[in-house]
């Protein structure tokens, strides 16, 4: 089993992080299970240019999104969160390239935007995960999510609370402060 890495952070994301996510999000493997193909940085710029505006275009969706960055500060993937105005569920997703998962990476990033999202008001997380995406329902399990009946659109929807109600175990080994 992979160890956590505490030096990983999570950032607001800039429309100039395109040229470094293009190389972490390269790999076609990662759309194995989200579909779709790797962004040319033109296509993330494009991309980023809309979601740091932080709301949907109609402005009834609140956008997060963060980059992930490891202990030296180098971009290996991005967590994100959207949620209705004045609501106190988000939905979740998160993304580290091929290069650098099975280190703990997306375990931590997720757990330090749940702690965000908590100091924003939002009490409660859900998550589609496509059924073969193994590592993904791993993430999801040590933050403390649980799998529901509820399938959408071929994935299953996890349903969690933020870090405040993670179990105290799970506290401990990612040491958020």
């Amino acid at each position: 089993m992979a160890t956590m890495d505490e030096g990983v952070t999570i950032r607001p994301l800039k429309v100039e992080d395109a040229a470094a996510m293009v190389g972490v999000l390269g790999s076609t493997e990662l759309y194995r299970y989200i579909g779709g193909e790797p962004p040319t940085q033109e296509q993330l710029s494009k991309l980023y240019a809309r979601q740091t505006v932080g709301l949907s275009p109609d402005g009834s969706q609140q956008w997060l999104n963060w980059v992930v960055l490891d202990e030296g500060g180098t971009p290996v993937g991005y967590v994100q969160a959207s949620r209705p105005l004045h609501v106190t569920t988000a939905e979740i997703a998160w993304v580290i390239g091929v290069p650098w998962q099975g280190r703990g990476y997306a375990t931590r990033a997720v757990a330090l935007m749940l702690e965000e999202l908590a100091s924003q008001g939002v009490d409660e997380v859900v998550a589609d995960i496509h059924p073969a995406n193994t590592a993904s329902e791993g993430v999801a399990r040590r933050v403390g999510m649980v799998a529901t009946d509820q399938v959408i659109d071929g994935e299953t929807r996890w349903t969690g609370r933020t870090h405040e109600q993670c179990p105290p175990l799970l506290l401990s080994l990612i040491h958020i402060s």
